[in-house]
This record gives C-alpha cells, structure tokens and sequence, in this order.
C-alpha cells in the first residue's frame, strides 16, 4: 500500500478554512515512498520536509526524509 500525499484544500489556495474543517481535502500527490506510518512532515525555509515512519505492519523504521516544495512533487533529501 502507498501513502498519498493529503494537504487542506486551503493551502493548495482552492478553498477556506470552513471547508477544511468540514473535511474538504485534495490529494496533491501519491507519493514516491513506500507505504508507511508514523511519518512526520514539517514545514521550513519554504519546503515540506517527510522523515521516518516504518513499514504498513508497524516493524522497522524507515530512515529516510523527502522534500516539496508545492506537495506534488517529492525528492529524496537523505536516506540513513
């Protein structure tokens, strides 16, 4: 299973905050990670940054972090 990439609607600049508390949500990208959880994303110096998580059965971490600057796109930024 992939993990696909789901931003506010708002930061993408096509709806209001109303509408992303109501649920409204668009998948800007099916990301080129496999398929994960526990990730982390941040926000710095205008990029999204994704780091770690482990695999869909919850064993083995994923050392590994990815960048965006628009959350479509995505580049591997460092694998440990």
């Amino acid at each position: 299973m992939r993990c696909s990439v789901y931003f506010p609607a708002v930061i993408a600049g096509l709806v209001g905050i109303d509408d992303v508390l109501a649920g409204n949500w668009t998948q800007l990208s099916a990301g080129p990670w496999s398929g994960r959880e526990g990730l982390m994303v941040a926000s710095t110096q205008g990029k999204l940054v994704l780091t770690g998580g482990r695999t869909s059965s919850g064993a083995g971490f994923l050392g590994e972090g990815w960048t965006s600057t628009d959350g479509g796109g995505w580049a591997l930024a460092a694998k440990a």
